[in-house]
Protein backbone atom coordinates (compact mmCIF):
# COMPACT_ATOMS: atom_id res chain seq x y z
CA UNK A 1 0.00 0.00 0.00
CA UNK A 2 1.21 3.41 -0.90
CA UNK A 3 1.25 5.88 1.76
CA UNK A 4 0.87 9.68 1.63
CA UNK A 5 3.70 11.56 2.15
CA UNK A 6 2.06 13.14 4.77
CA UNK A 7 2.19 9.79 6.58
CA UNK A 8 5.24 9.04 5.57
CA UNK A 9 6.61 12.14 7.09
CA UNK A 10 4.63 11.64 10.26
CA UNK A 11 6.27 8.08 10.59
CA UNK A 12 9.62 9.69 10.27
CA UNK A 13 9.54 12.40 12.21
CA UNK A 14 7.79 9.74 15.33
CA UNK A 15 10.93 7.43 14.86
CA UNK A 16 13.10 10.72 14.98
CA UNK A 17 11.83 11.36 18.42
CA UNK A 18 12.26 7.86 19.65
CA UNK A 19 15.94 7.86 19.12
CA UNK A 20 16.15 11.09 21.35
CA UNK A 21 18.03 9.84 24.19
CA UNK A 22 15.51 9.75 26.79
CA UNK A 23 16.19 12.67 29.78
CA UNK A 24 15.82 11.46 33.41
CA UNK A 25 13.01 13.06 35.52
CA UNK A 26 13.79 15.27 37.92
CA UNK A 27 13.90 13.67 41.16
CA UNK A 28 10.49 14.04 43.31
CA UNK A 29 10.19 14.93 47.29
CA UNK A 30 8.52 11.91 48.91
CA UNK A 31 9.75 9.44 46.37
CA UNK A 32 13.44 9.78 45.57
CA UNK A 33 14.01 11.17 48.70
CA UNK A 34 12.84 12.70 51.76
CA UNK A 35 13.31 15.80 53.95
CA UNK A 36 13.91 15.59 57.70
CA UNK A 37 11.32 16.74 60.15
CA UNK A 38 14.28 17.98 62.00
CA UNK A 39 17.67 19.13 60.27
CA UNK A 40 20.60 18.15 61.43
CA UNK A 41 23.88 20.57 61.90
CA UNK A 42 25.85 19.72 59.26
CA UNK A 43 30.34 20.17 59.64
CA UNK A 44 30.89 22.24 57.11
CA UNK A 45 31.77 25.84 56.44
CA UNK A 46 29.60 28.42 54.62
CA UNK A 47 29.53 27.83 50.79
CA UNK A 48 29.99 24.53 50.92
CA UNK A 49 27.94 20.98 50.88
CA UNK A 50 28.20 17.98 53.49
CA UNK A 51 27.35 14.94 52.32
CA UNK A 52 27.57 11.77 55.17
CA UNK A 53 26.59 8.39 54.20
CA UNK A 54 25.63 6.22 56.97
CA UNK A 55 26.69 2.51 56.66
CA UNK A 56 27.71 -0.73 58.46
CA UNK A 57 30.41 -2.83 57.62
CA UNK A 58 28.43 -6.01 57.14
CA UNK A 59 25.86 -5.21 55.15
CA UNK A 60 25.92 -6.25 51.56
CA UNK A 61 24.40 -3.27 50.02
CA UNK A 62 26.62 -0.97 51.59
CA UNK A 63 29.30 -3.13 49.93
CA UNK A 64 28.51 -3.23 46.72
CA UNK A 65 26.96 0.48 47.17
CA UNK A 66 30.79 1.20 48.10
CA UNK A 67 32.35 1.40 44.07
CA UNK A 68 29.65 3.58 43.14
CA UNK A 69 29.99 5.60 46.31
CA UNK A 70 33.93 5.66 44.96
CA UNK A 71 33.63 6.81 41.59
CA UNK A 72 31.20 9.61 42.42
CA UNK A 73 33.85 10.78 45.32
CA UNK A 74 36.50 10.82 42.83
CA UNK A 75 34.58 13.05 40.95
CA UNK A 76 32.54 15.59 43.44
CA UNK A 77 32.78 19.00 43.40
CA UNK A 78 35.49 20.51 45.38
CA UNK A 79 32.76 22.64 47.12
CA UNK A 80 30.89 19.36 48.37
CA UNK A 81 32.81 17.78 51.71
CA UNK A 82 32.61 13.98 52.15
CA UNK A 83 32.24 11.87 55.00
CA UNK A 84 31.45 8.35 56.38
CA UNK A 85 29.54 7.96 59.56
CA UNK A 86 29.10 4.16 60.94
CA UNK A 87 25.40 3.69 61.89
CA UNK A 88 24.70 1.80 65.07
CA UNK A 89 21.63 -0.44 65.87
CA UNK A 90 23.66 -3.07 68.09
CA UNK A 91 26.61 -4.46 69.54
CA UNK A 92 27.61 -5.68 66.50
CA UNK A 93 27.39 -2.49 64.24
CA UNK A 94 28.87 -0.75 67.65
CA UNK A 95 32.07 -3.13 67.28
CA UNK A 96 32.33 -2.23 63.57
CA UNK A 97 32.13 1.58 64.66
CA UNK A 98 35.44 0.88 66.89
CA UNK A 99 37.36 -0.26 63.89
CA UNK A 100 36.34 2.29 61.60
CA UNK A 101 37.20 5.31 64.60
CA UNK A 102 39.81 3.27 65.28
CA UNK A 103 41.14 3.30 61.97
CA UNK A 104 40.63 7.09 61.39
CA UNK A 105 42.86 7.46 64.72
CA UNK A 106 45.42 6.02 63.73
CA UNK A 107 45.78 7.31 60.25
CA UNK A 108 45.00 3.96 58.61
CA UNK A 109 41.10 4.19 57.25
CA UNK A 110 42.67 4.27 53.72
CA UNK A 111 44.37 1.17 54.23
CA UNK A 112 42.13 -0.91 56.07
CA UNK A 113 38.19 0.49 54.87
CA UNK A 114 37.95 -1.32 51.72
CA UNK A 115 39.80 -4.38 52.56
CA UNK A 116 37.46 -4.75 56.00
CA UNK A 117 34.60 -4.42 54.33
CA UNK A 118 36.50 -7.35 51.43
CA UNK A 119 36.82 -9.50 54.48
CA UNK A 120 33.22 -9.71 55.68
CA UNK A 121 31.48 -9.96 52.32
CA UNK A 122 34.11 -11.40 49.23
CA UNK A 123 36.18 -14.24 51.95
CA UNK A 124 33.31 -14.66 54.76
CA UNK A 125 35.02 -13.68 57.55
CA UNK A 126 31.68 -12.26 60.47
CA UNK A 127 34.68 -9.85 62.02
CA UNK A 128 31.98 -10.47 65.62
CA UNK A 129 34.65 -10.08 67.84
CA UNK A 130 37.79 -8.67 69.04
CA UNK A 131 40.27 -11.46 68.42
CA UNK A 132 39.19 -11.25 64.56
CA UNK A 133 39.39 -8.16 63.73
CA UNK A 134 42.92 -7.40 65.34
CA UNK A 135 44.11 -10.86 63.34
CA UNK A 136 42.35 -8.96 60.46
CA UNK A 137 44.63 -5.66 60.96
CA UNK A 138 47.69 -7.16 61.55
CA UNK A 139 47.38 -9.47 57.99
CA UNK A 140 47.03 -5.73 56.40
CA UNK A 141 50.34 -4.32 58.05
CA UNK A 142 48.74 -3.02 60.76
CA UNK A 143 49.93 -3.07 64.88
CA UNK A 144 47.39 -4.99 66.49
CA UNK A 145 48.61 -3.73 70.11
CA UNK A 146 48.28 -0.11 68.57
CA UNK A 147 44.90 -0.72 66.89
CA UNK A 148 43.42 -2.71 69.74
CA UNK A 149 44.24 -0.07 72.59
CA UNK A 150 42.46 2.35 69.72
CA UNK A 151 39.46 0.89 69.55
CA UNK A 152 39.43 1.13 73.39
CA UNK A 153 40.34 4.57 73.77
CA UNK A 154 38.18 6.87 75.70
CA UNK A 155 38.23 9.05 72.13
CA UNK A 156 37.20 6.73 69.90
CA UNK A 157 34.67 5.39 72.93
CA UNK A 158 33.30 9.07 72.80
CA UNK A 159 32.79 9.10 68.42
CA UNK A 160 30.99 5.30 69.17
CA UNK A 161 28.29 7.51 71.72
CA UNK A 162 28.11 9.80 68.93
CA UNK A 163 27.60 7.66 66.24
CA UNK A 164 24.70 6.41 68.28
CA UNK A 165 23.17 9.81 68.48
CA UNK A 166 23.66 10.40 65.40
CA UNK A 167 22.12 7.47 63.81
CA UNK A 168 19.19 8.41 65.86
CA UNK A 169 18.73 12.57 64.53
CA UNK A 170 19.02 10.97 60.96
CA UNK A 171 16.27 9.10 61.36
CA UNK A 172 17.85 6.50 59.06
CA UNK A 173 15.74 2.92 59.43
CA UNK A 174 18.66 0.75 57.36
CA UNK A 175 22.16 1.53 55.44
CA UNK A 176 23.28 2.06 53.09
CA UNK A 177 21.85 5.88 53.52
CA UNK A 178 22.88 8.95 52.79
CA UNK A 179 22.18 12.39 54.24
CA UNK A 180 23.03 15.56 51.89
CA UNK A 181 23.27 19.08 53.58
CA UNK A 182 21.84 17.58 57.07
CA UNK A 183 18.16 18.07 55.18
CA UNK A 184 17.74 15.21 52.97
CA UNK A 185 17.91 11.56 53.05
CA UNK A 186 18.06 9.28 49.75
CA UNK A 187 18.39 5.46 50.11
CA UNK A 188 19.18 2.75 47.22
CA UNK A 189 15.35 1.86 47.97
CA UNK A 190 13.70 5.30 47.29
CA UNK A 191 15.83 6.20 44.06
CA UNK A 192 15.68 2.57 42.36
CA UNK A 193 18.87 1.36 42.84
CA UNK A 194 22.71 2.60 43.33
CA UNK A 195 22.84 3.79 40.36
CA UNK A 196 20.12 6.44 40.81
CA UNK A 197 20.79 6.89 44.48
CA UNK A 198 23.63 8.69 42.79
CA UNK A 199 21.98 10.52 40.39
CA UNK A 200 19.64 11.72 43.23
CA UNK A 201 22.46 12.46 45.63
CA UNK A 202 23.93 14.79 42.95
CA UNK A 203 20.87 16.98 42.24
CA UNK A 204 20.64 17.37 46.35
CA UNK A 205 23.89 18.71 45.90
CA UNK A 206 23.17 21.13 43.55
CA UNK A 207 19.96 21.52 44.69
CA UNK A 208 21.15 22.85 48.79
CA UNK A 209 24.43 24.72 47.29
CA UNK A 210 21.37 26.85 44.83
CA UNK A 211 19.19 27.15 48.35
CA UNK A 212 22.69 28.20 50.12
CA UNK A 213 23.73 30.90 47.72
CA UNK A 214 20.28 32.25 47.54
CA UNK A 215 19.92 32.69 50.97
CA UNK A 216 22.83 34.69 51.22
Amino acid sequence: MTRSPGTLFSILFALALLALPVQASEPTEGIDYIVLPQPVPTRVADGQVEVVELFWYGCPHCYHFEPHLKEWKEAKPEHVEFRYLPAVFNDLWALHARVFYAAEHMGVLDKLHTPFFHAIHAQGRRMADERSILRFVEREGVDPAAFREAMISDEVSARVREAIQMTRDYRIEGVPSVVVDGRYLVTASMAGGFVNMVRVMEYLVEKAGGEATAAR
